[in-house]
């Protein structure tokens, strides 16, 4: 796994600054509405810009403007910029889509093979129920069937295969990566219709309350639907202005606590490695699975 040099990091922030400006270009463009999230939005409020030690841009988008963005990429030439997602990309572990840069390659992990590019995230926001409860029981249903999505996409030797076995709790992975060995496709595809499934539930515009299923922040993620459905504000984030949930404070507190609080040194780190990167040209899928072994 290779760790981003300063002055490659550097230019990995510049690249996925012009995806987002590309992203909210069409956004803009096509009345699409979204708004930064996560470390992305914090970066806006607290440093406008992508937080010094991180390096990589999330932001959502309601389910409806997610679902039309989705059939906007698929339709049109997007230049030096491509979709990437589970329904579209070989070895796609995640169940959300990427704006990707045609002009680079990326494979993020050795055991998950999958060539992409530069990317941001976009993760769909959609309704949920009103007992909270049942909403925190959907998410971690949600959870455990992306783990099945994540089993059959990683790829292991035979003897870590087989070590699955040696521990109990491991069990079900071995059974999934076992059935997704021999009927891969199919089994991807019905992981994805579960999920779905309970993504579209509920429906965005009727529910009072919203949650980001594939979100890594659990029950925080859901909320009242009134504190991010607005994404008229604007704000500075490094040379471009991204828009942000009308009740961003509201938002950020709910997940972050004291979000303007920097965390210890010691936290300020770099999460993101990869396995593959070269930011000045997209490798063929050959030339880059050749650098994994």
């Amino acid at each position: 796994m290779k760790e981003l040099s300063a002055e490659e990091l550097k230019e990995w922030k510049r690249i996925i600054t012009d995806v987002l400006r590309e992203f909210h270009d069409i956004c803009h463009r096509n009345g699409f509405r979204y708004f930064a999230c996560g470390g992305t939005a914090i970066g806006a409020v607290r440093h406008k810009g992508i937080i010094p030690w991180d390096d990589d841009i999330d932001v959502s988008m309601p389910r409806p403007d997610y679902d039309r963005f989705i059939n906007y990429c698929m339709s049109h030439d997007l230049g030096d910029y491509e979709m990437a997602g589970p329904h579209i990309t070989e070895n796609y572990a995640v169940p959300f889509i990427k704006l990707c840069s045609k002009k680079t390659t990326l494979i993020e992990e050795e055991d998950t093979p999958c060539l992409i590019g530069a990317y941001i995230d976009i993760f769909p926001l959609d309704g949920t129920c009103d007992d909270i409860q049942e909403a925190v029981m959907l998410k971690k249903r949600y959870n455990r069937i992306w783990n099945k999505l994540e089993a059959i996409s990683t790829r292991n030797s035979f003897p870590e295969y087989m070590a699955l076995l040696k521990t109990p709790h491991e069990w079900g992975r071995f059974a999934i990566k076992t059935i997704g060995f021999f009927f891969r496709k199919p089994l991807r595809k019905y992981i994805l219709r579960l999920l779905d499934n309970i993504s579209r539930k509920y429906p965005f515009e009727s529910s009072s309350n919203v949650i980001v299923y594939c979100g890594s922040y659990n029950e925080k993620e859901i909320m009242p639907k009134s504190v991010c459905e607005g994404t008229d504000i604007s704000m500075p984030f490094e040379n471009i202005s991204i828009n942000m949930p009308s009740g961003y404070d509201d938002y950020l507190t709910r997940i972050y606590g004291d979000y303007m609080q920097l965390p210890p040194v010691e936290k300020q780190v770099t999460h993101h490695f990869h396995a593959v990167v070269d930011l000045k040209k997209r490798l063929t899928k050959k030339e880059a699975l050749s650098q994994l072994r």
